[in-house]
């Protein structure tokens, strides 16, 4: 099987969608209005989208022979590989391409621009204006072409490894929001406590107070990953709904540190508010 290319040592992969079903991919399908290829729908029905361990994709007509694939978007209407229409007309793709993977600037796409296909190639999709290239005949000769990257051996430093170590006190993690210094302590310090149960109030307390810090760069989206953590941490009976409800709106609203729209963060926001939905539901 194919598994074996996604990350299995993650406490919590905010990009694993729900268990996948038979009705999610016939409703993704329709809203598509394409085939899913069978080695693609193989896998999602054995994980559903997530972070990629082997995230090396080695092709010829890659820029550098080579690009990073942080993970494979799973199989919802509304959410993973359902939103390519979406992020295909926010960035300026070509009609025909179903985007699987990718981070705005480039893209792995089906390519369906010649029709139907039960077997579509894989193409590269830049949007700075590059031409799409074929990087592999198939989704199971792409998979092929992923590699593990190599780890690259670090000087010993005790004071970098006290840092991944360090366990955070919630005076320690409200200290470090405080004086809106290090995103490292802020991210960390808050990750750590989403990754437990419980403290639900407090935290989401810290995560807005964090947002309140707008001039640090990636700190809405960084904020958003965090609670989408939290939020498969925490038992569904537990979640302050009205809060959470501030929180996806103010994603869905978020701009950068130039205030331009955060693409990362709002997408974010709206996980966020299809996980409400599905509590009211």
């Amino acid at each position: 099987m194919l598994e074996y290319i996604f990350d299995q040592e993650a406490d919590v992969d905010i990009e694993q969608l729900e268990d996948f079903t038979e009705e999610m991919l016939r409703e993704t399908e329709e809203k598509l209005g394409v085939r899913l290829p069978a080695a693609y729908v193989e896998l999602m029905n054995v994980r559903n989208g997530g972070t990629l361990a082997y995230s090396e994709l080695h092709a010829k007509k890659l820029p550098d022979g080579e690009m990073f694939v942080d993970a494979i978007k799973g199989v919802a209407p509304d959410d993973g590989i359902g939103e390519s229409l979406d992020l295909a007309a926010e960035w300026e793709v070509e009609a025909g391409f179903v985007l699987f993977a990718g981070d705005g600037h480039e893209w792995l796409a089906f390519d369906y621009r010649d029709g139907p296909t039960d077997d579509p190639e894989i193409f590269y999709v830049p949007t700075d204006g590059g031409k799409p290239k074929r990087v592999a005949k198939s989704f199971e000769k792409f998979i092929k072409k992923l590699r593990k990257p190599e780890e690259i051996e670090m000087d010993d430093d005790e004071d970098d490894d006290e840092d991944r170590d360090r366990i955070y006190t919630k005076d320690e993690v409200e200290q470090a929001i405080q004086e809106g210094e290090s995103l490292f302590d802020m991210s960390a310090g808050l990750e750590q406590f989403a990754k437990e149960e419980g403290n639900m109030d407090w935290f989401l307390k810290q995560c807005f107070r964090t947002l309140g810090i707008g001039e640090i760069e990636d700190i809405a989206w960084t904020v958003g990953r965090i609670v989408l953590i939290k939020l498969k941490t925490e038992p569904k009976e537990n979640w302050p709904l009205a809060e959470l409800q501030k929180m996806a709106d103010h994603l869905k609203l978020a701009v950068d540190e130039y205030g331009a729209p955060d693409g990362i963060a709002r997408r974010l926001g709206k996980r966020i508010q299809r996980k409400i939905e599905d509590v009211d539901d």
